[in-house]
């Protein structure tokens, strides 16, 4: 399938695109980003990528010189142009080019925007869940946080955890408080007799605010279902029965285990599968037709013989 990069304006294949040796997210991560997803052609949350987009490039203090049409016309155009059945689009901008930490405060930004297909999870991960090893940051900042291209400390957390048969990781500040995953948010749930309490990590314990998680805890509030966005502290994680991790490529995860503590996500009657079931049903309405979130397949109906 086609892999395509438009770089300021000039759209080459991927395999062949080059970047500037001086541009300021290559040398410094002097970047920020969005990744989006696109089924068949359309393009989910566009305006809440680029609103954070720009939130972003606020709190970096790197200028947007393109207008939200510009930037929503660039990447249906690349949507259209490769076709995939599930499509990542990755939306780049860099500072500019230049060396040191010091730069002329007149140098223009760089727009990349990638358009490749999404491979599916394996079966495995949608049927088990997944395990994550709980991890401190020496790192966290209070409140939300910028989507930057730097994920070094994610890079190599993420590749001892997977020696020690983890398959991403959990974040945690240095006051224990849970921030996110590797590249996604985390709901937890808990189950006391009739009562649920689903909860999502604060803003404010450090970590980025997801599109998707945002997505979700609208759907719930919608549906009149409890969801609670708090602190919540590792030492509470061996109380909850289920978690699900989230982002906009890979959409709704189980997690199976958090370091020690087993969870019960992927059993039948589950609560995760019921929050499942309630965003794939808002995806349906948003694209038109059902879809097979892993494969980009669309979903038929079949009418009865009756």
């Amino acid at each position: 399938m086609e892999e395509l990069i438009n770089i300021n304006g000039v759209i080459t294949p991927l395999d062949k695109a080059t970047i500037s040796a001086t541009d300021r997210g290559f040398l410094f991560a002097d970047n920020i980003f969005e990744t989006l997803v696109a089924f068949d052609g359309t393009i989910l949350n566009v305006k809440q990528h680029i609103d954070r987009l720009r939130n972003s490039a606020a709190n970096m203090e790197i200028p947007i010189p393109w207008s939200d049409e510009e930037l929503k016309f660039d990447l249906e155009s690349m949507v259209e142009r490769t076709k995939h059945r599930k499509g990542i689009l990755r939306l780049v901008v860099t500072r500019g080019d230049g060396f040191g930490i010091s730069f002329d405060s007149g140098i223009s930004p760089n727009k990349y925007i990638y358009s490749i297909p999404a491979h599916p999870e394996p079966a495995w991960v949608l049927k088990d869940g997944i395990a994550l090893k709980l991890i401190n940051s020496q790192s966290a900042k209070r409140g939300p946080i910028a989507k930057t291209g730097n994920y070094l400390s994610s890079i190599v957390a993420v590749k001892k955890a997977k020696v020690e048969g983890y398959d991403d990781i959990l974040w945690s500040n240095d006051d224990s408080e849970i921030t996110e995953a590797s590249t996604a948010n985390i709901y937890f749930i808990g189950r006391y007799g009739d009562e649920v309490e689903i909860v999502t990590p604060s803003l404010f314990s450090g970590l980025l605010s997801g599109i998707t998680r945002s997505t979700i805890k609208r759907l719930l509030e919608r549906a009149k279902i409890r969801v609670e966005e708090r602190i919540i502290y590792a030492e509470e994680i061996a109380r909850f029965d289920e978690a699900f991790v989230c982002s906009t490529v890979r959409g709704l995860i189980p997690v199976k285990k958090i370091s020690k503590h087993d969870l019960t996500t992927t059993r039948e009657t589950s609560v995760f599968r019921h929050i499942f079931k309630l965003y794939m049903t808002w995806a349906e309405c948003e694209l038109g037709h059902r879809v097979d979130w892993n494969t980009g397949k669309r979903i038929v109906y079949e009418r009865s013989k009756i």
